[in-house]
């Protein structure tokens, strides 16, 4: 006879991660498309959509600059055990410009965020293009 264990902790941790990863990507997504697809939000004109970063969340907002206290903004919270470990952004930040969609300001240097679950350390890295779109996860 043997025995077997099965760690559910460690499912439970991969299964936070992963929808977390893709609450994020679809987040991106919806931001770049919001801003090149003319959405308004009940406004009388277009705008720019961004997305600002900090270690344990990531706040969606309408503008061409991020104010904190905007009560618009939607702030998404990780849980605990997940977080951003290296944002590469300029200024923690992703404007993705009206019309186009494209990135406000890219830096071909600085175009990365990388989320880590800090029980397992597994970590992702998304890529962003200068076109707004996704390029790679890995």
């Amino acid at each position: 006879f043997g025995i077997i264990t099965i760690s559910l902790l460690t499912s439970r941790a991969k299964a936070s991660f992963g929808g977390a990863l893709s609450v994020l990507v679809s987040d991106i997504q919806q931001q770049q498309v919001k801003a090149a697809s003319f959405d308004t939000q009940n406004s009388a004109t277009t705008d720019t959509y961004g997305i600002y970063f900090t270690q344990s969340n990531y706040t969606l907002f309408k503008g061409t600059t991020y104010v904190s206290s905007d009560p618009n903004n939607f702030t998404v919270a990780f849980p605990d055990d997940i977080e951003f470990s290296n944002i590469s952004l300029p200024t923690s930040i992703i404007l993705f410009q009206k019309q186009s969609g494209e990135v406000s300001g890219f830096d071909p240097n600085q175009h990365t965020v990388t989320i880590i679950n800090t029980q397992t350390n597994e970590q992702k890295t998304i890529n962003i293009n200068r076109y707004g779109v996704i390029t790679q996860v890995n």
